[in-house]
């Protein structure tokens, strides 16, 4: 018999959970997407769905590796709640995905490296989203890959003009 995921055993797993969400990363960075990856693990602690960045390949924002690893998660539950799950993404995440998360009702996100452009953080408890039970917020797992990666490829992209 499985026993249940807790936060607890969530968190002894952080940095095994968000290898997976970077070598997604990886694969978004071989197709010449922004190297953002994104897992979804069930209170089981098995990897539900996995997703990376096809924004350039599908000339569309909504595919953040985050919206992809929901949308992927949802159809193998056959449900919209993800209730008990987590989702580790290498890049803190957007408004847009934040609010796709708590609308899902994951348990929380736990991210890498942090977004100064368009990551919210601990700001993302102020906004009016309308479910009762609590969202968790963990940054900077894996911050320095995460981060060394993302470097890599803007580097990249700047080099050839």
């Amino acid at each position: 018999m499985r026993t249940k995921y807790g936060l607890n055993m969530i968190k002894k797993n952080n940095d095994f959970f968000m290898q997976k969400a970077l070598d997604q990363a990886k694969l978004a960075f071989k197709i010449g997407e922004v190297p953002v990856g994104a897992v979804i693990v069930d209170s089981d602690g098995e990897v539900l769905a996995k997703g990376y960045n096809k924004i350039e390949k599908d000339k569309c924002q909504l595919y953040h590796a985050e919206v992809i690893a929901i949308k992927k998660a949802c159809k193998k539950k056959g449900d919209w709640r993800l209730d008990d799950c987590w989702m580790y993404v290498t890049l803190e995440p957007c408004l847009m995905c934040l609010g796709l998360m708590k609308l899902s009702r994951l348990k929380g996100v736990i991210y890498g490296a942090k977004s100064p452009l368009f990551g919210l953080g601990c700001k993302f408890d102020k906004l009016p989203v309308f479910y009762k039970k609590g969202f968790e917020i963990i940054g900077g797992v894996k911050k320095k890959e995460s981060a060394d990666l993302l470097k890599y490829f803007f580097n990249l992209a700047r080099e050839r003009g």
